[in-house]
């Protein structure tokens, strides 16, 4: 099992834990992981992120269309990697933006895809400029 990370997302300000399976029956502070408000994202390499539905909605054109996101927890798999998808998701949030240019080319060039395939303009952008 991949290393556990925490990811502090706003505008709730709770810590959100990717790298970690939901468990079946979830304590209440949990619930709210697996409730409409966030949808569960898998990587190809099995780390999950819990994202904002309303963030994802706003900032990614091409996310997955809402008619396969359930509200019931349902894992949604995607075929990029755990790092690619860290350094894509914080895109879609208020926050200070990964630092792109400590990544390998190989590593942006796999951002950069994701972006174009998700429509995260902003990170389209940042692409372009470090290509």
């Amino acid at each position: 099992m991949p290393p556990t990370t925490t990811i502090k997302l706003p505008p709730t300000n709770k810590l959100i834990t990717t790298g970690t399976k939901l468990p079946e029956n979830p304590e209440p502070q949990q619930q709210s992981r697996t409730s409409g408000n966030y949808i569960v994202f898998e990587s190809s390499d099995d780390v999950l992120f819990h994202i904002h539905r309303k963030n994802l909605e706003v900032h990614a054109a091409g996310g997955p269309p809402p008619q396969i996101i359930t509200s019931n927890g349902e894992i949604v798999s995607l075929h990029e990697d755990a790092s690619t998808l860290e350094n894509l998701f914080p895109y879609i949030y208020p926050l200070r933006y990964p630092d792109i240019d400590i990544l390998q080319f190989q590593d942006l060039s796999k951002l950069a895809e994701a972006a174009e395939k998700y429509e995260i303009y902003s990170v389209m952008h940042v692409c372009k400029l470090r290509m």
